[in-house]
């Protein structure tokens, strides 16, 4: 067990269960797919940590998420009825709280198991243990499979616990989560992030540049550079990331972007304002 630790608002970590994701098996689209939801709310992901399905380790990612003290952990993964889903079994084991069956987990499984097969269909031991969830926690619904999240607190912590099948994951995020998200972070205010791709310009020239901009405006700014290769007439490709480390330093990304583009023009290159590309 664990003492609580104070939350640090507005940031968050992602904990990943499953050996098919350290192994090569499976690629992991769902912590992915949460950051993006996290940035899109103004919320900063401060760490991704991912774990075998092995008791200790899983106990120990979440004691050491909790001491970091993140406003708000989501695991992903290990709620299913099988003898390696023990992700909860490890959340409890972390936060010293016993493990038992919950009885609107179980109603939620019955209503999955009528809605998606027959009425009168009876729950397994091994579908039960889907209701078996950290004493003190919320079972959330899952609309469109059968294991349900799971909302833990704990201290100023809020610990969430989400299937691994990402339609399920998307779908409670949607549902229950992110309602959840906004209310808690009411009133603050979104991140800004600005990117920029340029022409004509290689990273190894205005290297020298990013780090005086970063160095001018720390710890207001992160930029990043991205290398896209060259295009048909050999001209190297770049693309950067400016993001308001804060939601109060959105007029620093907005310095720090002209700054850049006065740097790119003086260089010889070209630049231009764009949307953040999906493969970034």
């Amino acid at each position: 067990m664990i003492p609580a630790a104070g939350s640090k608002f507005g940031t968050t970590e992602i904990i990943v269960v499953g050996n098919e994701l350290l192994n090569g098996t499976t690629l992991d689209t769902n912590s992915h797919w949460l950051s993006k939801q996290f940035e899109e709310i103004g919320v900063t992901v401060t760490r991704k940590t991912t774990v075998p399905d092995e008791l200790e380790i899983i106990s120990d990612a979440f004691r050491k998420a909790v001491g970091r003290g993140a406003s708000w952990i989501f695991s992903i993964g290990g709620l299913g009825p099988t003898f390696d889903d023990m992700t909860l079994k490890g959340l409890g084991k972390a936060l010293g709280k016993k493990v038992k069956r919950d009885r609107r987990a179980v109603q939620y499984l019955k209503e999955s198991y009528q809605r998606r097969h027959a009425s009168n269909h009876r729950l397994s031991a091994a579908s039960l243990k889907m209701a078996e969830i950290p004493d003190g926690s919320l079972p959330l619904p899952n609309p469109v499979g059968s294991a349900p999240a799971v909302l833990t607190e704990y201290g100023s912590s809020k610990i969430v616990s989400l299937p691994g099948v990402p339609k399920e994951m998307k779908a409670i995020f949607r549902q229950e989560l992110l309602p959840l998200l906004q209310k808690d972070f009411v009133g603050f205010r979104k991140r800004r992030q600005i990117w920029i791709s340029s022409k004509g310009v290689r990273e190894s020239q205005i290297a020298a540049s990013i780090s005086r901009i970063m160095k001018d405006c720390s710890p207001d700014i992160y930029l990043k550079s991205h290398p896209m290769g060259l295009d048909m007439n050999r001209n190297s490709l770049l693309n950067f990331q400016l993001i308001s480390q804060n939601p109060y330093s959105n007029a620093s990304a907005e310095a720090a972007a002209q700054a850049l583009e006065r740097i790119i023009a003086k260089l010889g290159g070209k630049s231009r304002r764009i949307r953040r590309p999906t493969s970034q």
